[in-house]
C-alpha cells in the first residue's frame, strides 16, 4: 500500500492511507542505539505504547499504530517524538495541527535528534520549507548510520517533495544499512513506478514479500503496482490475496474499487468504495467518496457526478476538512461544460480555504495550488486568455514564496497549458516536462511534441499517457476520453490505408 494523494496529483493528497515512518528507539531514558532514533520519555507505559505502535506501522496496520501512538502521548503528555509522529502522520487535520502544537511545547525535553525531527515536521506542516530541509539535511548529516532517518528522508522526497528519483538513493541507504529492513525495498518500488520503470517496481516488490510473507500490505503493493501497470486481473487477485490474508486490511478493499474503476466497470467500483467507506475512519469516507464520485464521470454521468460531489463537501465541511470540501468542488470544476458553472465551483473552492479552520497550512497551500491550476486550465479551455493569465499569476505568487517542489511543479504545468494555448510549443515543453504525472501536462505535451515535429516523443508520451492508471479525477476527465480518440484516429488511419491499398 502507498498513501493515495488528497489534492489532484500530488502529496498526500497526503493523510490520506499515509506510508508509515518505521523508527526503532532506545530503551534508555534518552539514548542512541546502533541504526536506531533517540526517545525521550521516563514513562515505561508510553515506551511501550510507542513500540508496540511501530510493530503495527511497519506492517501498514495504520489505524491500530495511530491508536497506540495516541495511547503514548497520553501515557507522557510530554513526550514530543510522540506528539509529532501524530502532528505529520494522522489523518484528521485538526488533529495534526493540535499534535504539532503539542510537539513544539515538548520539544525543549526532547533529546537532539528527537529536536531535529520535530523542527523538520513541524516547519514543514506549516509550510516552511527552508526551515524544514535545514532540520532534515542536519539531522542526516548528525546521524548518518540511522537507517530510519534514511526512510524517512527518502519517503519525504518521494511524497511531500514529489521526487521520486531523489528518493531512491535515500531508500537504498537505508536497504544497506540493512537489508533485512522491509519497508524501504516497498517504497522503492513506488519510486520506480511512477517512473514508469515496472521491471525494477516488480523486483523491489517481490524482495520486499520475501521479507514479509505473513502481512498483507506486500500483497496489497503487488496489487497497486500491477494496476499502475494495466495489469488490472493481477491486481484483483493480489488484492484478494491480501484480503485473505488479513480480512481487515481495508486498503486493499480499497484497491479492489480503484481497479473496477479504472477498468470501466464503475458500478462494481462504488460497490467497493462502498464496503471500504463503512469500514472506513471519518477522514478516509470523505477522501473515499471522492474517488467513488468520479466513478460518474467516467460513465458520462455528471449529473450523478454533481450530487457525488457535493455529497462529499457536504461532509468535509461538517467535519471541518477545509482542503477536502475545496477539493470536492474544484473536481466539478474540471468535468462541468458550462464554463460558468466550472468557475462558480472555483469559487466555492476559495472560499472554503479562506474559512477559519484548523488544517495545516501546508495542506491549504497545496489544494489552493491545485484549486489556481484548474483555473488556469478552464480558462485556456474556455478561451479566456484574460482569466488564465490571472490565475497563472496568483499561481506563480505562490510559488515564489514558497521552495515546496508541488508548488513548482502546479505553476509549471499552469504556465504550460497557457504557452500551448498561445502556439509556444518549444517553450511550453519545458514547462510541462516538470509536470510529466499529471494528465492534463501530458496531454499538451503530445499536443506540443506533434507541433514542433518531434513525433517519436509524440508518440511515447500518447502511449504513457493512455496507460495512465491512477484513480484520480484528472484520470477520470482526461485518460478515457484521449483513448477514445486515439483508438478513433488509428482506427480512421487504418481505413485510409486499407482504400489506399485496394485502390
Amino acid at each position: 500500500m502507498r498513501s493515495r494523494p488528497i489534492t489532484s496529483m500530488i502529496f498526500a493528497r497526503n493523510f490520506a492511507l499515509i506510508a508509515v515512518l518505521l523508527l526503532t528507539f532506545s530503551i534508555g531514558l534518552c539514548g542512541e542505539q546502533k541504526g536506531g532514533m533517540q526517545m525521550t520519555t521516563k514513562s515505561q507505559k508510553a515506551r511501550a505504547f510507542c513500540q508496540e505502535g511501530l510493530a503495527k506501522m511497519e506492517t501498514l496496520h495504520i489505524q491500530a499504530g495511530l491508536q497506540n501512538w495516541r495511547d503514548a502521548a497520553k501515557a507522557d503528555p510530554n513526550f514530543a517524538l510522540a506528539h509529532i509522529l501524530l502532528a505529520y502522520f494522522a489523518q484528521d487535520p485538526t488533529e495534526q495541527v493540535a499534535e504539532r502544537e503539542k510537539a513544539l511545547a515538548a520539544r525543549n525535553s526532547a533529546g537532539p535528534e528527537e529536536q531535529l525531527i520535530v523542527d523538520w515536521l513541524a516547519n514543514a506542516g506549516e509550510s516552511h520549507w527552508v526551515a524544514a530541509i535545514q532540520a532534515m539535511n542536519t539531522a542526516l548529516q548528525q546521524y548518518p548510520n540511522d537507517k530510519h532517518l534514511a526512510w524517512l528522508a527518502g519517503w519525504w522526497l518521494m511524497l511531500a517533495q514529489n521526487e521520486p528519483m531523489r528518493a531512491i538513493p535515500a531508500f537504498e541507504r537505508a536497504i544497506h544499512l540493512d537489508p533485512e529492513f522491509a519497508d524501504p525495498w516497498n517504497e522503492v518500488a513506488y519510486c520506480y513506478a511512477r517512473t514508469g520503470k515496472f521491471d525494477e517496481a516488480f523486483g523491489h516488490i517481490q524482495r520486499y514479500s520475501e521479507l514479509l510473507p505473513t502481512e498483507a500490505n506486500p500483497q496489497d503493493s503487488f496489487a497497486e503496482i500491477s494496476r499502475m501497470a494495466g495489469k488490472y486481473d493481477e491486481a484483483l487477485k493480489h488484492y484478494r490475496i491480501s484480503l485473505k490474508i488479513d480480512s481487515t486490511f481495508i486498503e486493499s478493499q480499497l484497491g479492489l474499487g480503484d481497479t473496477y474503476a479504472l477498468m470501466g466497470d464503475e458500478a462494481r467500483a462504488r460497490t467497493e468504495y462502498a464496503i471500504a467507506i463503512q469500514k472506513g475512519t471519518k477522514v478516509q469516507g470523505v477522501l473515499w467518496a471522492l474517488q467513488s464520485a468520479a466513478t460518474y464521470v467516467r460513465e458520462g454521468d455528471l449529473s450523478g457526478a454533481d450530487a457525488a460531489f457535493q455529497s462529499a463537501a457536504s461532509q468535509a465541511h461538517t467535519l471541518d476538512f477545509a482542503n477536502l470540501e475545496a477539493e470536492a468542488h474544484r473536481s466539478m470544476a474540471l468535468y462541468r461544460k458550462d464554463a460558468a458553472a466550472a468557475t462558480a465551483a472555483l469559487d466555492k473552492a476559495e472560499a472554503a480555504l479562506a474559512e477559519k479552520h484548523k488544517v495545516p497550512q501546508a495542506l491549504v497551500d497545496l489544494e489552493m495550488a491545485s484549486v489556481l491550476r484548474t483555473r488556469v486550465d478552464r480558462a485556456v479551455q474556455d478561451g479566456n486568455r484574460e482569466a488564465a493569465s490571472a490565475a497563472l499569476k496568483k499561481l506563480e505568487d505562490l510559488a515564489n514564496a514558497s521552495p515546496d517542489a508541488n508548488l513548482q511543479i502546479a505553476y509549471h504545468g499552469a504556465a504550460g497549458a497557457v504557452l500551448v494555448a498561445q502556439g509556444k510549443y518549444r517553450d511550453a515543453i519545458v514547462h510541462l516536462e516538470e509536470d510529466m504525472r499529471n494528465p492534463f501536462s501530458m496531454r499538451g505535451l503530445v499536443t506540443a511534441y506533434e507541433k514542433t515535429g518531434d513525433h517519436d516523443s509524440a508518440a511515447r508520451m500518447a502511449a504513457r499517457l493512455s496507460a495512465f492508471n491512477e484513480p484520480l479525477i484528472e484520470q477520470a476527465v482526461v485518460v478515457p476520453a484521449f483513448r477514445s480518440a486515439r483508438s478513433t484516429a488509428s482506427q480512421a488511419r487504418l481505413e485510409r490505408e486499407r482504400f489506399d491499398f485496394e485502390w
